[in-house]
């Protein structure tokens, strides 16, 4: 495939470990379980179409691996819908390798 990332398989830089999962983290499939919409529409006000827009194939994110005692291993991301809302979400990786994730949570930056 080359150093050259494909569109499909463009992703964001970040930092920690998770075995088997690549330090440049492609993000092109996000999963969101009936009850996380509903959670994060409700509590947070953000709609998973909003979260697939700020994370999906694009480059311009901040991503790191958390290992919480709590919450186990997830992919903390930051980005930025093409309103301009910065976005946070917890992703679980679901085929990370393949750029497949499962949305935890997701909730607005701005106050």
């Amino acid at each position: 495939m080359g150093d050259t990332p494909s569109p499909v398989s463009a992703g964001c830089k970040g930092s920690g470990t998770l075995s088997g999962v690549p330090r440049i983290y492609h993000i092109a499939r996000i999963d969101v379980d009936h009850s996380v919409a509903d959670k994060i529409r409700k509590k947070r006000n953000v709609t998973p179409e909003e979260v697939r827009e700020a994370f999906v194939l694009r480059a311009d994110l901040t991503a790191n691996w958390e290992n919480s005692p709590e919450h186990g291993g997830r992919l903390i991301v930051t980005g930025t819908t093409y309103t301009g809302r910065r976005l946070l979400a917890a992703l679980l990786p679901v085929d990370a390798a393949d750029g497949a994730w499962k949305l935890k949570t997701a909730r607005s930056l701005h106050s």
